[in-house]
């Protein structure tokens, strides 16, 4: 029994239910294609098949299957590399791995790169299907998970426009109409509004022991005011996540900096302050965000924010935890000195808490 016969029960759809039943089968060997398809078949589910690697990304193109269930060797491309074209380009497909006894190294090493299962020929129909299950519940999760970061975004693209708007309506040209932005701004969070203003009296604290001119001064207190106006744009789901964020939710959090330093790039007396809000979340060693470049390579009055913020956030109880004492958050910033703060702005902190 041929792929084209199968073919014809494939569901055309570009953007398939959660609920969709499809398997993909790709075997070079028209008999087994024919046993697993009407094992399946006969369990209720919808199934397409291809002979080999080309043939199923053709297929893919038209009707994308929950689960795609590949042999490993065929003639052309093998089950490997096919594995890996649909994880690349259709991630919410579950892959299984249908191999000889010879080929389960090969196999077993592919579970680390994506794939949910593998199949030892000669299987039962049993061991078929519960392989497929378990990738339909893979596929399901999958796509969950797509929804709910695509909810995500549209909600930050709208928070983000909204806060464009309130901010190029107002006139702020004094630091008195700055605090009536923030105020507005913050007016359903007034934890963030006192965050600023904390931060922004430690920043300022320590630009003044490290030497910085008077004229300076100013720059630094915008900064730290304003360093966290762009995470005004990240939905409130995901601030108030009383658990660990995913990766997904992790990347539309560090977008924050970009967003906030373009909206105040459109204030005149606030552009000085961009470079600080941009760069306030880099690291010295390079692994911060959003442009992951090396503290040293920014402004200071970035680094001295990004000390302050560290310090604020760890002495103040969150969602997902508690506060830790002053002591020993200035053990963690010494801890971390050179890695993720820079060490002279440490060591100038340290000296502004203990005159507190």
């Amino acid at each position: 029994m041929g792929g084209s016969k199968h073919s014809r029960k494939s569901v055309a759809s570009a953007e398939p239910s959660p609920r969709s039943q499809t398997v993909l089968i790709v075997d070079d060997e028209n008999n087994v294609r024919d046993l697993m398809s009407r094992w399946l078949e006969s369990g209720g589910y919808s199934v397409i098949t291809a002979s080999n690697a080309e043939e199923a990304l053709h297929r893919l193109e038209t009707s994308k299957p929950a689960v795609a269930l590949c042999d490993i060797r065929m003639p052309g491309h093998d089950g490997l590399w096919l594995a890996e074209r649909i994880r690349q380009v259709y991630p919410e497909t579950a892959v299984i791995m249908a191999t000889g006894v010879q080929d389960v190294g090969p196999a077993v090493q592919t579970l680390r790169q994506g794939v949910i299962d593998y199949l030892t020929k000669p299987f039962g129909r049993d061991r078929l299907q519960e392989a497929v299950t378990r990738g339909l519940e893979w596929h399901r999760s999958a796509w969950d998970a797509r929804r709910w970061r695509e909810s995500l975004e549209q909600e930050m693209e709208i928070r983000r426009a909204r806060l464009n708007d309130a901010i190029t309506a107002l006139r702020v040209d004094s630091d008195e109409a700055l605090d009536a932005m923030l105020s507005m701004l913050t007016l359903t969070d007034r934890d963030a509004y006192a965050h600023g203003y904390r931060v922004a009296a430690l920043a300022v604290s320590v630009a003044r022991t490290l030497g910085m001119p008077d004229e300076a001064l100013g720059t630094v207190e915008h900064g730290a005011l304003l360093h966290d106006v762009g995470k005004l744009a990240v939905p409130e789901a995901i601030l108030r996540k009383p658990a660990p964020l995913t990766v997904e939710e992790l990347l539309l959090v560090r977008r924050h900096p970009a967003i906030g330093s373009h909206l105040i790039a459109q204030v005149p007396y606030l552009e000085p302050a961009v470079p600080i809000v941009r760069h306030a979340h880099e690291r010295m060693d390079g692994l911060g965000y959003p442009e992951g470049v090396h503290a040293a390579d920014v402004c200071v009055g970035a680094r001295i924010v990004c000390v302050a913020d560290a310090y604020d956030a760890m002495t103040r109880p969150r969602v997902f935890r508690d506060a830790i004492t002053p002591n020993d958050a200035l053990l963690e910033l010494e801890r971390c000195s050179a890695t993720q703060f820079d060490p002279l702005v440490v060591e100038a902190f340290s000296r502004v808490i203990a005159a507190l």
